[in-house]
C-alpha cells in the first residue's frame, strides 16, 4: 500500500485500534469505523457523544462484528477497555471537536475527534503535559487555496 513510504526506518505500521504510551500520556484511538457505524446505526448525531459514551461503556466497537466487520472473537474480546486511556479519538470524522471527559474516579481523558485528512488537511496537535487540543490546518496543499500559503491554527 505504501511502495515509496516503506523505504523509510521510520515508518511504523501499527494496527487498528491501537494503544501507544507517548511520555507516559496513553493514547487509544481508531481510524473511525467503529464511531462511524454507531453513528450510522444509532441516534447519535455527535462524534465526541459517541467517544464518550464508548468510553463509558468500556467498549470501543459494540457494533463489532455484527453491523462492523472484523474477525468474530470467540474466547475474548480485544475491544473491551481494561485501562483508561488519557488521549482517546477517532479518525475520519466529519470535523474537529476535543473535550476534556472527567470520570468518577477522577480520571481525565482528552476526546478528540480528527477529520478526514484528505478532505480536510487537518490535523490535531496535542499538548502532553496539560491535554489540550488544537486543529492544524495544512490547506496550502489542498486545491481550493490558490494563494499556496500553510495556514496553522482554527
Amino acid at each position: 500500500m505504501l511502495p515509496l513510504a516503506s523505504a523509510y526506518a521510520t515508518l511504523r505500521l501499527v494496527t487498528n485500534p491501537y494503544q501507544a504510551d507517548v511520555d507516559g500520556v496513553r493514547f487509544l484511538g481508531t481510524s473511525g469505523q467503529n464511531i462511524g457505524d454507531i453513528f450510522k446505526y444509532s441516534s447519535m448525531d455527535d462524534y465526541l457523544e459517541i467517544l464518550e459514551w464508548t468510553l463509558l461503556a468500556g467498549h470501543i466497537s459494540p457494533t463489532a462484528p455484527d453491523t462492523l466487520g472484523c474477525y468474530p472473537f470467540y474466547k475474548s474480546d480485544p475491544f473491551i477497555l481494561t485501562e483508561c486511556p488519557h488521549v482517546y479519538f477517532c479518525g475520519n470524522a466529519p470535523r474537529f471537536q476535543s473535550k476534556v471527559f472527567k470520570g468518577e474516579d477522577g480520571q481525565r481523558v482528552l476526546l478528540v475527534a480528527v477529520p478526514t485528512f484528505s478532505s480536510t488537511q487537518t490535523a490535531c496537535l496535542v499538548n502532553l503535559r496539560d491535554l489540550s487540543c488544537q486543529p492544524i490546518s495544512f490547506s496550502g496543499f489542498g486545491a481550493e487555496d490558490e494563494d499556496g500559503d500553510m495556514e496553522v491554527g482554527h
